[in-house]
């Protein structure tokens, strides 16, 4: 313990000394990719291993930033936008089709934090919602349930639905004729009134991951608590 802790003090020391003088320890760093400024703690893969730190290491290709994140398999998720400010990377999956709607499958429970290929590095932020893809015996008629049909292709069940889950809903919300399919995290507080089309152009948004170099080696105390309808069940 005494070994572990000497270990991120030091690498805390190291992050400190690097974000204070970044001009200094970057020298050398590629400064962007296409119209995406990257600097400290980011890195492209490539950079000299001074630039950045590497469980924040990000690929440059075609004017493409993208970020690789371990789910069950390796997945690349285009980065649109880095905030240093709120330490906060903006996401979309690069499997995304931008013509028609498709749902990413994404292994349950995977939400809380989020692996780069190098270590963990990122919290889901509390602002995203949870969308689970739900198949259902029976048709749902209510308005925290929107029907995503034309989304899916999954023979077993004619009846599916988008369903939002938040701090506002309770889980009685969740109809028991309906299991679980596929969730992923979105920039949506609420689905009320809302198409299947106008979810998805949200998905094709992306959503935000908190990334903070002082936790990377306290995975516990950055990643906190999760937001889970299956963990509510």
């Amino acid at each position: 313990m005494l070994v572990r802790a000497k270990v991120v003090a030091l690498f805390a020391l190291m992050a400190l000394a690097v974000s204070l003088f970044p001009d200094t320890c970057m020298a050398d760093c590629v400064p962007s990719c296409g119209n995406l400024t990257i600097g400290y703690p980011f890195r492209l893969r490539g950079d000299p291993k001074e630039c950045g730190l590497p469980w924040y290491e990000l690929v440059c290709k075609n004017n493409h930033t993208t970020l690789p994140l371990e789910l069950s398999t390796h997945q690349n998720f285009l980065v649109e936008e880095i905030s240093r400010e709120n330490r906060t990377v903006r996401v979309v999956d690069a499997s995304l089709d931008r013509n028609k709607c498709s749902i990413p499958y994404y292994p349950l429970l995977k939400f809380q934090c989020w692996q780069s290929q190098n270590g963990p590095s990122f919290r889901n932020i509390t602002e995203n919602s949870i969308m689970y893809v739900l198949s259902c015996n029976m048709p749902i008629s209510s308005p925290l349930h929107v029907d995503a049909s034309n989304c899916t292709n999954s023979p077993s069940s004619p009846h599916t639905y988008f369903f939002l889950f938040n701090n506002q809903t309770k889980l009685s919300d969740f109809n028991e004729s309906c299991r679980i399919e596929a969730q992923f995290p979105v920039m949506l507080s609420n689905i009320s009134g809302l198409s299947a089309s106008d979810i998805y152009l949200q998905m094709l948004m992306g959503f935000e991951l908190k990334y903070s170099p002082w936790f990377a080696f306290n995975n516990v105390e950055f990643c906190g608590s999760s937001l889970s309808l299956l963990k509510k069940m």
